[in-house]
């Protein structure tokens, strides 16, 4: 139907649940989604699934680690970009062997506003994490 925005990306879907009941509660959501748009358009993907794993005795900025999913045709994987990203972003990766569990992806389903935003705040937290 013509005019009818696209529907949200199911992150974004979860976050606003989350924060309906626990609004004090730390999310990775928006970081996720934010770190996917970033790589999409630095590397001029179709598209990407940021992969988190956290240990189930983590909270908060810790997070156990980052794969990258891309096309199999793209040379170089960009998870080490994305690990870069989120440390600027203040978070503390370690990962212990213990079990852990992927945090939801991103589904790409986001606005043109949405993006543009996005890319502004990794460069800038790329930026300032740099200096």
């Amino acid at each position: 139907m013509p005019g009818k925005p696209a529907p949200r990306c199911a992150l974004q879907i979860a976050r606003q649940r989350r924060l309906s009941v626990y609004p004090e509660e730390f999310g990775l959501e928006q970081d996720i989604c934010d770190v996917t748009l970033w790589i999409v358009q630095k590397y001029r993907l179709p598209s990407a699934l940021v992969w988190i794993d956290r240990h189930y005795v983590q909270c908060g900025r810790e997070i156990a680690g980052i794969t990258v999913m891309t096309s199999p045709r793209h040379p170089d994987p960009p998870s080490p970009a994305a690990r870069e990203v989120f440390l600027a972003l203040g978070y503390e990766i370690k990962h212990s062997g213990a079990d852990t569990y992927g945090h939801q992806c991103c589904d790409g389903r986001h606005s043109n506003h949405e993006i543009l935003q996005a890319n502004a705040r990794i460069e800038a937290a790329l930026r300032s994490w740099r200096a």
